[in-house]
Order: C-alpha cells, then structure tokens, then sequence
C-alpha cells in the first residue's frame, strides 16, 4: 500500500472528510407553525370521529352524528389549509387518510350498529345482531380498501399536482355521511324510521360503491358557466335556509342528491377521456 494512503493507521482517520460533511443532514430543531396548522386539523378531525363513537355508545345519536358532521367540516380544510400554507407533506396524506378511516370508515359504522340495534331492539341472541355487526365489519373494511387505494394513487402524483375533478369509487366522507343517513331521517322533522333490514342493505350498498371504480364528481376541479353562477348561489342559499330549519332532513337530501349524481358523473367521465385523448394524440411530438 503506498504511504500516501489513509488507512487503519492514518492519524486523519477520525476526521470528517468532505464527502462525509456533505452527507451529514443537520434537523432543524424548530419547525413554522403554519407547518403545523393542517395536521391540527386533521387530528381534530380523528377526535370529532372518535367523540362519536363515545356519544353513539351513550345513545346519544344526535351529539354522535352532529360529530361527524363537525369531522366532514375539518376534512373539507385541512388539504385546502395546507395547499394555502404551502405545507403539504407526505406525512400529511397519510395521516389524513388514516383520520378519514376514523372518522368516516370505523366511527360511522359503529354508530349505525347502534343505532340500529337501540332503535329497533336488536338483542345480541337474535340472528339479525350478527348480520348487522357483519355488514358494519364489511363496510369498515370497505372504506379502508378504498382510502388504502387513494393513500397509493396519491403517492403515485406529485405533491401539489393538478388534481382531477373526478373520484374513483365514492369518496370516505361522502360515504360516511350517506351511511348515516337512516339515523339522521329518524331525528328529522319527518321521523321515518327505516326498517333494520333496509338500514343493512344500505350499508351494503355504500360498501360496493366505495370499492368500486364508478367515478363521482369531485367539486376540486369543477369548472361551471358564469350562466350558473347566480343559480348556484341560489341553491347554497336554499341549503343554509335548510339546515336551519331541519338539520338532519336537509343532511339526508344532500347526501343522496350527491349518490344520485353518479350517473351524471360516468356521462362527464367518458366525455373527459375521450377530451383528454383527443388532445394528446394531436400534441405535437406524439407518436403514433
């Protein structure tokens, strides 16, 4: 070995080369606060879902379904306060997927056992008590495929990148609230109670659509005419005029006007492909 090496022996041995300095990662050790605001938001979001699952044990439907009404406000700005703040993260998606299976997979799913166990005097001997704790096994696993699914496609995306104005399969919150509706008719001006049967079947059929690949309408990249713009302002404010004159009944009419759209969403769909397809194959450059 020549002796202008550095080896075993070398007295330079323990000193940081350049190569090694440059390695070296030094952590902040304080981080901005605004960093912090959306994952606030979401861990209060986790807590609403939580709050509900206590109050629906209690039997206390009202305060558990008002919770989660509170989980869907905060899943509404937690994304739009870190795209604001410049603060999204890796760490942020995948703790905003697990809040939603909290708040929107595991929470409503117990409140409908429940529900409809108290409501209609379900007792744990009878055989409908295990179909129903199955059916809300089934539909807390559904939502977990389908947040696992969108926690993959997004890490596929780049950070911040353009989103679509389509989902694949019915998203968690829409789902979590759809799933309430039975309850949320029972405490509704209306108080139509639906038959345990019925309630079973709906959860089902939530299970399927969240799962399933139909595309729903995503309001993130909706663009409407300037020719709607005063009707749907219009239409906001029939809702709030709704929500104050019977919460749960205008609650129950949102979420299955927003089921009733998927339709309209497979028509817009193709029209998008078939748009997006149209336009790369006459991009310049594009092979045949």
């Amino acid at each position: 070995m020549s002796g202008g090496s550095t080896g075993i022996g070398g007295g330079e041995q323990g000193a940081p080369g350049p190569a090694r300095e440059r390695n070296v990662r030094v952590r902040d050790a304080t981080i901005p606060l605004r960093k912090l605001i959306p994952n606030l938001i979401t861990a209060a979001s986790l807590c609403a879902g939580v709050a509900g699952v206590h109050f629906a044990q209690q039997g206390a439907f009202e305060k558990a379904i008002g919770a989660i009404v509170v989980a869907f406000v905060l899943d509404g700005l937690d994304g739009r306060m870190a795209r604001l703040l410049k603060a999204t993260s890796r760490f942020g998606e995948t703790f905003d997927s697990i809040a939603d299976f909290t708040a929107f997979g595991a929470a409503p799913a117990f409140i409908m056992y429940q529900w409809i166990v108290q409501t209609h005097a379900v007792k744990s001997s009878q055989p409908w008590e295990a179909l129903v704790a199955l059916v809300v096994v089934i539909y807390a696993l559904c939502a977990a495929i389908r947040l696992a699914r969108f926690t993959m496609q997004a890490r596929r995306k780049k950070l911040g990148s353009p989103t679509t104005p389509f989902f694949q399969g019915l998203p968690a919150p829409a789902s979590g609230g759809a799933a309430l509706v039975p309850a949320m008719l029972s405490l509704s001006s209306v108080s139509f109670v639906t038959p345990y049967w019925a309630a079973v079947a709906w959860l089902l059929l939530l299970s399927v659509f969240m799962v399933s690949t139909i595309p729903m309408l995503s309001i993130k990249g909706v663009r409407i005419s300037r020719r709607l713009i005063l009707p749907l302002m219009a239409g906001v404010g029939i809702l709030a005029l709704g929500v104050m004159k019977d919460a749960w009944l205008t609650g129950s009419v949102f979420f299955l006007l927003y089921l009733a759209t998927f339709p309209i969403a497979v028509v817009l769909h193709r029209r998008h492909e078939r748009a997006s397809a149209g336009a790369g194959l006459s991009s310049p450059g594009r092979r045949s």
